[in-house]
């Protein structure tokens, strides 16, 4: 019977497109140059002014360091606190039971079934093995304890169960398939403070608290914090943070020893030299506990924060990530739409959530949802100020980058252009995809010449717009705590 309905599941998929083809397309990007200065002019006699003043800069700054070693750090007894004490349902062993049930395949419609990279669906025993790993018992009452803080020594992928076995819907559905692993989280940098909240029976994987979720990371990408360590990595940084502003650049020790690639996003305690900058980076000694190490990187490389917020430091920003695929939850450290926005911001002092839809809230935000798609443009052409604002259209965002001359057209009126990471376009019903696959500037248009029946980004279900260098108006949205939001995918 479950074979008869697997395949009318299959021809259902298949209904109404007649090839492989027509499922999944690429997007011509001929016509949208993604050479920067094409668009964004370094002649321009704005180029080099701050959109941003600076003591907004400072403020963010502030917030930015709040998350690091304040009020909402992995290292503040007090927030750490606040999770642990949460109650039934909204508890660590309750959510991480519901996890386990959500990607166990019993019982199961055919849509919600989970496949593995053969395209073969996962059997019982997988979500069973993952389970018997999990020490449930030990995140039932944890009290907080100091020796539990830790920093990450590597570059490390977040996973909602401790598994690095994929979990795709079925690839025939559009939208689905690769890069859509669902149980990927996100990616947590070199340098990153963590509480450790459990571990796994083989103790391969650990179970932290990050300052933006809650997820599984490898055991051996940790080094536990001691209070010296932890005061002196915050003294310093405290005096001068250093951001990464060229993504994938080699940290080599003093001693010669490459330790891992840092990319934007990613800080760290330092100070400038004559030459750059000398950081001070995270390295686990026999006993697995942090210390100290030293790198040395360029000018070229990193900037002391905050980042003077010009249109010349954000293309620079932009021309170091621009073009790099898309990365569902940082699969593979690349970005997605969210991961974008929130790395791009960092050099500049301004901390964003990690997901879209808490984003939004981090300015001051208009609300264009019930707009037609025109009045939206308009709205974004006549109020959107390049760099600092940013459009939530329902699990995805963008940044607007500016108005410019529309290539398409031969009165090349102008037409807002965006910056963002997208997988692609669709039609609705949504039974394909036009995949872009990549981090792009886009046009915000209403309809597309090149597949006028691809909905555009400008009439989807949500349209908020947020202005990152004004005082969020909805500054309660950021401080509610829930774990559900915080544990799933």
């Amino acid at each position: 019977m479950m074979k008869k309905l697997f395949i009318i599941f299959i021809i259902f998929l298949l209904s109404g497109c007649r090839e492989q083809d027509e499922v999944v397309s690429l997007f011509p990007l001929e016509n949208y140059s993604q050479k920067i200065s094409d668009w964004i002019h370094p002649h321009d006699p704005d180029f080099d002014k701050p959109i941003i003043d600076s003591q907004s800069q400072r403020q963010r700054l502030s917030q930015f360091y709040d998350h690091f070693f304040g009020s909402k750090s992995p290292w503040n007894a007090d927030y750490v606190s606040k999770i642990l004490r949460a109650q039934n349902p909204n508890d660590l062993l309750t959510n991480e039971k519901e996890l386990i049930d959500l990607f166990s395949n019993k019982n199961k419609p055919l849509k919600e079934i989970y496949y593995e990279e053969n395209f073969r669906s996962h059997p019982d025993n997988i979500i069973n093995e993952i389970t018997a790993n999990i020490n449930l018992s030990e995140l039932n009452n944890i009290k907080y304890n100091p020796i539990h803080r830790g920093i990450t020594i590597d570059n490390l992928q977040v996973r909602a169960l401790p598994t690095e076995q994929v979990f795709f819907y079925h690839h025939k559905i559009a939208g689905q398939g690769y890069p859509f692993d669902n149980l990927q989280i996100s990616s947590l940098w070199a340098g990153s403070p963590v509480y450790i909240l459990s571990e796994t029976r083989d103790h391969a994987w650990s179970l932290v608290l990050t300052q933006d979720y809650i997820g599984w990371v490898k055991s051996n990408g940790i080094a536990r914090t001691s209070n010296t360590f932890i005061m002196n990595w915050m003294n310093a940084a405290l005096k001068n943070f250093v951001a990464i502003t060229q993504t994938k650049t080699s940290i080599i020790d003093k001693n010669g020893i490459f330790r891992f690639s840092a990319y934007v996003g990613s800080v760290f305690p330092g100070k400038a030299t004559s030459n750059g900058y000398k950081i001070m980076i995270p390295v686990a000694n026999a006993k697995q506990d942090a210390e100290v190490h030293y790198a040395f990187i360029t000018k070229d490389q990193a900037t002391s924060m905050p980042f003077s917020a010009t249109p010349h430091h954000f293309t620079q920003i932009m021309q170091t990530l621009i073009g790099r695929p898309y990365g569902w939850g940082n699969l593979y450290f690349y970005n997605d739409c969210s991961a974008e926005l929130k790395n791009l911001f960092v050099p500049f002092g301004i901390w964003l959530p990690r997901h879209s839809s808490e984003q939004i809230y981090a300015g001051r935000v208009e609300d264009m949802t019930k707009e037609s798609a025109q009045n939206r443009i308009d709205y974004l052409m006549e109020k959107g100020r390049p760099f600092t604002t940013i459009v939530y259209i329902g699990s995805h965002i963008f940044m607007y980058a500016g108005s410019y001359p529309n290539p398409n057209s031969k009165d090349h009126e102008l037409i807002p252009l965006t910056y963002q990471n997208m997988w692609g376009l669709s039609p609705n019903p949504a039974n394909r995809r036009a995949i872009v696959g990549k981090s792009v500037l886009f046009p915000l248009l209403e309809n597309y010449p090149e597949d006028a029946r691809l909905v555009s980004h400008a009439n989807k279900k949500y349209f908020r717009v947020s202005y990152l260098d004004e005082t969020p108006n909805y500054l309660m949205k950021l401080q509610i705590i829930d774990l559900k939001e915080l544990m799933f995918p």
